[in-house]
């Protein structure tokens, strides 16, 4: 695969204090395009839940990306940088009535829901608002599966949609999520097919939708991958499907890993090189909580790869466990990191594409705090 940081890369952040994040805006700025040269004329509105860092953000910002938002906390930084409300959308299908007010307050006029309530909650703190109806699709062959937690069954649509009008908002369009780290090609395709016959029964009662959100879900490549999709064969087998539609409504997609992903790395130093029963570990200065959570034993289980910052001395490879600092048993990055087998305390490991879902979730357990992050293309 290539790599982002290249050697000379790596060693300009060698004399930095660990750990830390580092992050490209060259290939945040890349991932990012991909989906213009994919997706004829589609909207980007990126996922600030994979990571709200504010260099991030204004990378993505003067880029001309929307956002996706998912609270009013979310907000508050968007407000702090100044982004028009009409790049914002709250996607997120239920929310507290008081943040629906402060985004409406702001200017946003987009908003989800996949209910009858949350429909209702709209019309009395965003009056005259779009909305978009999130429904339930096959995520079964995604790494995190969203379909238990959010979305309508399709046959929903067009009454919610005809319930949305009745309430003076407008009827604006139909969203879904595959499910995050999505492996089947056919995902998107098979989600919009659908949609044919809502299509067609909305416009028998007046509703032409404006949007079709594609969600996200756009795969980004981990050591724990059994195969990685391409945004190409991805956005190919979707553009056949909507070109089928009875209409082609304006596409929006709300990327998060797939941008950020590749583009961070994190740099950790070897605190204890220990033998155990069951073979060598490697501790290192930071872990599953406040720097690799999605590491962690649960669903999904990402494995990164790691590599040796230093050269190996010819001694070859062996397969190591991977120990954050906590004094918790959970924090185990790993137990199969295959790295040189002269590596020892003092050495530091790059762990790659640690750009989504790190940050965001980082906790102060154990006291240790979240790792400072480094925009490599500014040193």
């Amino acid at each position: 695969m290539t790599e982002v940081f290249s050697k000379n890369d790596l060693n300009k952040l060698a004399k930095e204090e660990t750990p830390f994040f580092a992050f490209s805006k060259e290939q945040i700025l890349k991932n990012y395009h991909e989906f213009g040269k994919f997706f004829p004329n589609v909207e980007v509105f990126y996922a600030m839940k994979a990571n709200s860092e504010v260099p991030i953000l204004e990378i993505l910002d003067e880029a001309g990306s929307g956002f996706e938002v998912a609270s009013a906390y979310e907000l508050d930084i968007l407000e702090e940088l100044d982004v028009e409300p009409d790049r914002i959308i709250y996607g997120s299908a239920i929310k507290p009535a008081e943040d629906i007010k402060e985004f409406y307050e702001y200017g946003v006029r987009t908003f989800a829901f996949d209910c009858l309530q949350e429909l209702e909650k709209i019309a009395s703190n965003a009056p005259g608002s779009n909305v978009f109806v999130r429904i339930k699709v096959n995520d079964t062959g995604s790494v995190f599966q969203f379909s238990e937690k959010f979305g309508t069954n399709v046959g929903n649509v067009v009454s919610l949609l005809e319930r949305a009008k009745e309430l003076g908002l407008n009827p604006y369009g139909i969203s879904f999520h595959v499910g995050s780290q999505a492996s089947n090609p056919m995902a998107w395709a098979h989600s919009i097919k659908l949609l044919q016959e809502p299509l067609e029964q909305l416009k028998e009662v007046g509703i032409n939708i404006e949007i079709l959100n594609l969600g996200g879900g756009y795969p980004c490549q981990y050591a724990s991958s059994e195969s990685i999709l391409t945004l190409e064969e991805i956005a190919k087998n979707t553009m056949e499907a909507y070109n089928l539609l009875p209409y082609q409504p304006r596409l929006i997609v709300e990327p998060g890993r797939y941008i950020v992903a590749d583009a961070g790395i994190l740099v950790s130093t070897v605190i204890a090189r220990v033998e155990r029963d069951m073979g060598e570990w490697l501790f290192i200065d930071a872990g599953v909580y406040n720097a690799l959570y999605e590491s962690m034993a649960y669903q999904g289980s990402t494995r990164y790869r790691m590599t040796s910052l230093r050269p190996s001395y010819d001694s070859g490879e062996k397969a190591f466990s991977i120990a954050g600092p906590t004094g918790d048993s959970a924090d185990i990055v790993t137990r199969e990191a295959l790295l040189p087998s002269d590596i020892n305390t003092g050495d530091k490991l790059v762990v790659h594409s640690v750009g989504a879902y790190s940050l965001v979730v980082s906790s102060p357990f154990n006291g240790f705090p979240k790792p400072k992050v480094i925009m490599f293309d500014n040193i």
